[in-house]
């Protein structure tokens, strides 16, 4: 709906135009976790963004570490655009079931999702309270799969060493190898990947300015010129 407001016309309602819907999934909250246990939204259609991943952050219209982990609904394909997003008829598949950020948002006042930005965030644990199997094979990824400080990298890029790229090497393919490993021995691992354990380290790196590239059975990195 929109409002003659003098020779202005002020919008207050969606036009459901698609726009915020294709710039990601939303991120899920204390309030969806029903929405979960119904089995509303799929783990399969979740997607972690690590503590300390870059993303972008519309309170400060910055791409910065988060400073909380984020669990959110993935997106389409390659695309950013919400999984539960249907194109054709320009509406939302899950609309009676859709998160508290979606029911928040409104494009022409935006400040009741803004205020939800990285706050009582839902987390993987808290997701999987009743799974310990899951909940331990997480713990055992980020024990031995650590995201490698992402700020302190991008301070430093253009002095990064031959040292530190053979480090990143290490974690790249430590992290594949775990990854390799569960998904072979289970098909809900391999469903729930991206929610597990999050994006593949070498892809996180490819938005640093790394090419990366098979060299035998490993992934090797080399830096872009700036």
């Amino acid at each position: 709906m929109n409002m003659e407001t003098g020779n202005t016309t002020v919008q207050t309602s969606c036009k459901q135009c698609g726009i915020c819907c294709a710039k990601g999934g939303a991120a899920l909250h204390s309030g969806d976790l029903s929405l979960l246990r119904d089995k509303n939204i799929l783990l399969s259609d979740l997607i972690t963004i690590r503590k300390g991943e870059f993303a972008y952050n519309p309170v400060t219209d910055t791409v910065q570490a988060t400073q909380n982990e984020i669990v959110k609904l993935r997106g389409s394909g390659r695309e950013w655009t919400c999984c539960y997003y249907d194109v054709n008829s320009c509406g939302c598949t899950i609309y009676d079931h859709r998160p508290l950020a979606c029911h928040a948002l409104k494009c022409w006042d935006p400040d009741d999702s803004l205020a939800l930005v990285e706050s009582d965030l839902l987390s993987r644990n808290e997701i999987l309270a009743d799974n310990e199997s899951m909940q331990r094979l997480v713990r055992e990824f980020e024990a031995a799969c650590p995201l490698p400080d992402f700020a302190y990298l991008f301070q430093k890029m253009k002095n990064v060493s031959t040292d530190n790229i053979v480090t990143l090497e290490q974690s790249v393919n430590s992290d594949l190898e775990f990854r390799d490993r569960v998904v072979k021995e289970s098909a809900e691992v391999s469903r729930e990947e991206m929610f597990l354990f999050g994006r593949p380290l070498f892809q996180l790196l490819q938005s640093f300015g790394f090419d990366v590239f098979q060299s035998g059975s490993h992934l090797r990195l080399h830096l872009q010129a700036p």
